[in-house]
């Protein structure tokens, strides 16, 4: 059986590339391919799926798991489950926060060495419509974006400067979150999304979440518009905000 993931990167455990290049991973990224991480650890192996990618400039990249939930906590079975969050890159540590039932918030980043680190990328993404913040055209044509979401076509859309939202104290630098698409529809001649839950970091990098992180739930739009409600983990309610973002909106090639 042939794979449509190829391996673009692979670390040892002390973070000594054998195979492939950062910038390798960091140029699928910023196209757009999903990313995969797989990990040799202590008892067992692993592989890590990204709900949300992020592509900073040369070969800044990051793979993020936005609702990931365990059923144990340092070894003990929990009667709730928790959510987790984590951010991983290819500088050697991991971001985690873990938001429990309680509403108690842990972080517990890790300067984990793993036995092997493998960065797998599916390089299966087409651009179909770019505009910038304001909803000005800059490439691709909407009306196909449109017949695409009739058709039942999987989409993405990749969200310039998402860090800096919402209402960041400070501007970042150049990057791109590739958001991973529930819901597409078309209302009022544009097009909208209902994303999976998209995570927001401090506006640097690197980043981790012992700086920053907010969680969202978000409607981007093709004029440009980014609905969005966001708390911080363990501080709720969630508030409602409102940015214009540059945003490039993608359709699968292959299944």
């Amino acid at each position: 059986m042939t794979s449509d993931w190829l391996l673009a990167l692979e670390q040892t455990g002390a973070m000594e590339v054998v195979r492939g290049s950062r910038a390798k991973v960091a140029e699928a990224v910023q196209r757009g391919a999903d990313l995969r991480l797989f990990l040799v650890a202590r008892g067992y192996e692993e592989t890590l799926y990204f709900q949300q990618t992020y592509a900073g400039k040369s070969d800044a990249f990051a793979g993020l798991m936005t609702h990931h939930h365990s059923h144990e906590h340092r070894g003990q079975a929990l009667v709730e489950p928790y959510f987790s969050f984590f951010k991983y890159d290819s500088l050697g540590a991991f971001s985690h926060i873990k938001w429990l039932p309680d509403n108690q918030v842990l972080q517990e980043p890790q300067p984990y060495q793993y036995g092997v680190y493998r960065w797998y990328v599916c390089d299966r993404w087409r651009v179909i419509y770019e505009h910038d913040k304001d909803g000005n055209a800059l490439a691709g044509d909407l009306e196909e974006l449109k017949d695409l979401i009739r058709r039942g076509c999987s989409l993405k859309v990749g969200v310039e400067q998402l860090f800096n939202l919402p209402g960041a104290g400070e501007q970042g630098p150049a990057h791109v979150c590739f958001l991973t698409i529930m819901q597409p529809l078309i209302k009022d001649g544009h097009v909208g999304a209902n994303c999976d839950f998209v995570l927001s970091g401090t506006p640097q990098w690197p980043w981790s979440w012992e700086d920053e992180i907010s969680l969202g739930m978000v409607w981007p739009w093709s004029s440009g518009e980014v609905i969005g409600h966001w708390a911080k983990p363990g501080a709720l309610p969630f508030t409602r905000e409102k940015a214009q973002c540059a945003m490039r909106w993608l359709v699968a090639d292959r299944g």
